[in-house]
């Protein structure tokens, strides 16, 4: 049967992409992970591989169309086969909501009992966990059971469809065996990683693991947080999804994963349980692995638990490590704190603070980089002293997740760029532990990108705050927008002379204005306060840049 190429989801808040230029034409013969696609996102232009072997029979979207994340843009299968039934597949999602309530209703008493126990899945039970089809979903609704209790399931076999925020897709099975029992009925909700039903593995009698299942309890309980965990610190920093349970299960489960991702991670060194796909059904994907390496993730999730205090000034650590951000529920005065601020202002609730800096010795290290031919602008310090006061300030370092509070254990810091329709966030990873030559390099080249719309996900996701710079156009002042999942924004004015006072005289000073935006929820007025106050120190005095 045909299987649709679906558009996937390129980047945190992507919702549509217009196919730029078609890679394959339709006859051609298509492996596992070639490119096949252009596509443009909100962020940048990137490549949609394949996720199977096959012709591509049938272009659906066509060059310079858009299409919704998760809609089918064209179909693979064997040389000459007619897609028959495919394409109508996305529309005919919703018939099956009004016919939701029938279906199931010898189940329903069962069911309902069942799903106060999501442990139950333990002893020979293997659990079917809701899983995250897309980077924001926090639930997804049952549409359709496309398999019924008591038929026989193979890895791979679409059990089911689900609809997220994002789009209806479908939901595979990662073992084989038989359907014993279905938790959530269809037209129910369930959280990601929490289980939708259980199946009997195979060669295990399906009569005897339904009843087994809630004694067994203790034994499943761990996984199925385990694997929620996870899609709750995700939001563009690499977190694993829930599909990472099923290679360690004694079941034997599957990680999806296409070839060549798999071929790179070995070469590479690199889990793949530790990585977080994106292609359809969360299959990992080229991308996924060239984004998971360029995050530092390795074969050491010890990293993943660091024992020390949230929040706590954090040691000295090797260049090229970077630990998983802590996930920290928020408290209950910060919920209430972060109520009462959405009130005032809905959505983030945003504050500011200003600060005048002198630029006299930080404009003198420019003048002499210059001298010495290298290329260094007044932004590039101004970036370096941003992170190595957010290391000083761990209490900034930290964005808003759900009900988590990430605090991050690595210093990355976006830059704002102005591009051709709108604004993008590099970002520059370990800023606090470059120096000022290699923050240049990388700011020019990603900005040049940036221009080009050849940035990955991974290089604009992910930080706590960004520096704006207006300066260059001649702006002295002004307030900047945070840009979520951030925590803060710097906005920088020009470096100007002014009149100051000092010692009693007046003198002629260069002066930049800095004003700060901070999200009210997670970040207090005291705490930004004492962040300016030691950007300022670091800026006046830039010698404390190398300490």
């Amino acid at each position: 049967m045909a299987t649709p190429i679906q558009m996937p989801s390129l980047s945190p808040t992507m919702k549509e992409g217009k196919i730029v230029k078609w890679l394959k034409k339709v006859g051609d013969k298509v492996s596992s992970g070639d490119a096949i696609a252009e596509v443009e996102t909100d962020k940048s232009n990137l490549e949609v591989e394949a996720f199977d072997d096959g012709y591509l029979l049938q272009i659906s979207v066509p060059e310079g169309e858009v299409a919704t994340v998760g809609a089918p843009i064209g179909y693979l299968g064997a040389k000459g086969e007619k897609v028959s039934g495919g394409a109508p597949a996305p529309a005919a999602a919703a018939p099956p909501k009004a016919a939701a309530p029938s279906a199931p209703k010898a189940e329903s008493p069962a069911a309902k009992p069942a799903q106060q126990a999501p442990a139950a899945g333990g002893g020979e039970g293997i659990a079917i966990l809701m899983p995250s089809l897309s980077p924001t979903m926090k639930e997804g609704k049952i549409v359709k059971w496309l398999k019924k209790a008591g038929d026989k399931v193979s890895s791979g076999d679409a059990i089911a469809e689900v609809e997220t925020d994002k789009s209806n897709l479908e939901v595979e099975a990662y073992d084989d065996g038989t359907l014993a029992r279905i938790v959530v009925n269809e037209g129910d909700l369930a959280t990601v990683g929490a289980p939708i039903a259980f199946l009997t593995p195979k060669g295990a009698k399906a009569g005897a693991s339904a009843p087994a299942a809630a004694p067994a309890a203790p034994k499943a309980a761990p996984q199925a947080p385990a694997a929620a965990a996870p899609s709750a610190t995700a939001g563009g920093q690499g977190g694993a999804p829930r599909r990472e349970a099923a290679p360690t299960a004694s079941g034997g489960g599957r990680l999806r994963a296409s070839p060549l991702a798999k071929r790179i991670a070995q070469e590479r060194g690199l889990d793949l349980s530790q990585v977080r796909g994106s292609g359809p059904l969360g299959r990992v994907v080229k991308r996924d692995v060239e984004q998971a390496l360029g995050q530092g993730l390795t074969k050491a999730p010890a990293q993943a638990a660091p024992a020390k205090k949230a929040g706590a000034q954090p040691e000295a650590r090797a260049f090229g490590t970077r630990p998983e951000p802590q996930s920290v529920p928020m408290s209950s005065m910060r919920k209430v704190i972060g109520q009462r601020m959405s009130e005032v202002k809905p959505g983030v609730p945003h504050f500011y603070l200003t600060v005048e800096v002198e630029m006299e010795a930080a404009v003198k290290i420019r003048e002499e980089a210059k001298a010495l031919d290298v290329k260094v602008s007044v932004n590039d310090i101004i970036v370096k002293a941003a992170a190595i006061a957010l290391r000083r300030s761990p209490k900034m370092n930290v964005s808003l997740q759900g009900d988590q509070v990430l605090h991050y254990g690595t210093v990355d810091v976006g830059i704002a760029v102005a591009i051709e329709d709108g604004l993008i966030t590099p970002i520059i990873r370990d800023a606090d532990l470059k120096g000022l030559q290699t923050i240049s390099a990388e700011s020019r080249d990603m900005a040049e990108r940036a221009r080009k719309r050849a940035l990955k996900p991974a290089e604009y996701t992910g930080g706590s705050l960004t520096v704006s710079n207006l300066g260059m156009y001649g702006i002295d002042q002004f307030i900047a927008v945070i840009n979520p999942p951030q925590s803060a924004i710097l906005a920088v004015g020009a470096v100007a002379e002014k009149a100051v006072a000092r010692d009693g005289q007046v003198v002629v000073r260069k002066v930049m204005t800095v004003t700060l935006s901070g999200d009210h929820r997670v970040i207090d007025g005291a705490t930004g306060a004492e962040y300016l106050r030691e950007l300022k120190g670091l800026l006046e005095h830039p010698t404390r840049l190398l300490f």
